[in-house]
């Protein structure tokens, strides 16, 4: 008897043996998955953290969320051009200055309708023009991707959902930190660190831009249609909601204007009979005055530091005037 015992508890073991052989692959199972679950949690908080420090710099560079009078819309000759503190101290009326290189007539559109959103108070749009307003040679065919920091901004949302790739729209929607690119991201830092003004001090060296101006000189002024309708519907917006409009043309170097008089001047005349159809759209030319002062230029297309205080103190006294009830340059 106590061998076949023997026998009958040695024969349990091997049971006992596979039954925490099978229990096994089960637990590897449930720490595998929450160790992926405690992973993916700390990645949706860390992203979320990055975008919330980046989305409040972005805000602050631009000025956004905030009860402002003035909106400064425009590419980069309007962010090396107007001093917005300025504007801001000087009349009295707290301005953004939502502009960034490479937007083009769509994305300023949309730019408008985003602020006006944020910005209920505007009473004053300051938009930049140039004799290249209507052409999209030379632009980024992806520059709605600057936008990407605000795709959950109902504006925005739709704006990028119609013109993105679905892939980069959901992507961005789940994965905040991507909404972010190299020139956003720049933007975003140095709103963190409160540089929101753009200072260059240098003067242009003619010398050194020879190609550059060959290639400019080479490309013709066009018009494109579908531009001109954006721009008119972003007029006629304005207009509507009782908004006075700037179109205030910042200058370039007259090296630029030169090999082109003729469409240049065709240019300037559409934009003024555009103008001349609302009462709410004032015209500024500073660039038939400022073109030849080539101490003003950071380079042929942008102002130095000097040029932006030099038009920044004429567009103060000019909007003074403006918003006095005067009839400056319809």
């Amino acid at each position: 008897m106590y061998c076949i015992g023997g026998i009958l508890e040695k024969s349990k073991q091997p049971s006992t043996d596979l039954v925490h052989r099978a229990c096994k692959p089960v637990e590897d199972v449930r720490v595998q998955f929450f160790k992926i679950c405690f992973f993916l949690l700390l990645f949706l908080l860390t992203d979320f953290t990055v975008y919330y420090f980046l989305k409040k710099g972005i805000i602050r560079y631009y000025g956004l969320y905030k009860d402002a009078q003035i909106l400064c819309v425009g590419h980069s000759q309007m962010v090396l051009g107007i001093d917005a503190e300025r504007l801001s101290k000087e009349l009295g009326m707290p301005t953004v200055k939502y502009a960034v290189a490479g937007a083009n007539v769509t994305d300023r559109m949309w730019m408008v309708q985003h602020a006006l959103t944020l910005n209920p108070t505007v009473k004053l749009v300051i938009y930049d023009v140039d004799t290249r307003l209507f052409d999209s040679e030379g632009l980024s065919s992806a520059s709605y991707s600057l936008f990407l920091p605000f795709i959950d901004d109902v504006v925005m949302s739709k704006y990028l959902y119609n013109h993105a790739t679905w892939q980069e729209y959901y992507i961005a929607k789940l994965i905040k930190t991507t909404r972010f690119r190299d020139q956003t991201l720049d933007l975003a830092l140095r709103g963190m660190l409160n540089f929101c003004e753009n200072k260059k001090t240098g003067t242009v060296r003619i010398e050194q831009y020879q190609g550059y101006l060959a290639r400019e000189w080479q490309r013709k002024i066009r018009v494109d249609p579908s531009n001109v309708e954006r721009f008119s519907e972003t007029l006629d917006l304005l207009c509507a909601r009782d908004i006075k409009v700037i179109l205030t043309y910042l200058p370039v170097m007259d090296l630029l204007n030169n090999p082109d008089r003729e469409s240049h001047a065709l240019l300037v005349r559409m934009i003024e009979k555009m103008v001349k159809g609302r009462e709410q759209v004032y015209f500024l030319n500073y660039n038939i005055i400022y073109e030849a002062r080539h101490d003003l230029f950071f380079d042929p297309r942008h102002l130095n530091e000097k040029g932006k205080q030099v038009i920044t103190s004429r567009l103060i006294n000019d909007v003074r005037g403006i918003l006095n009830g005067g009839d400056d340059n319809r």
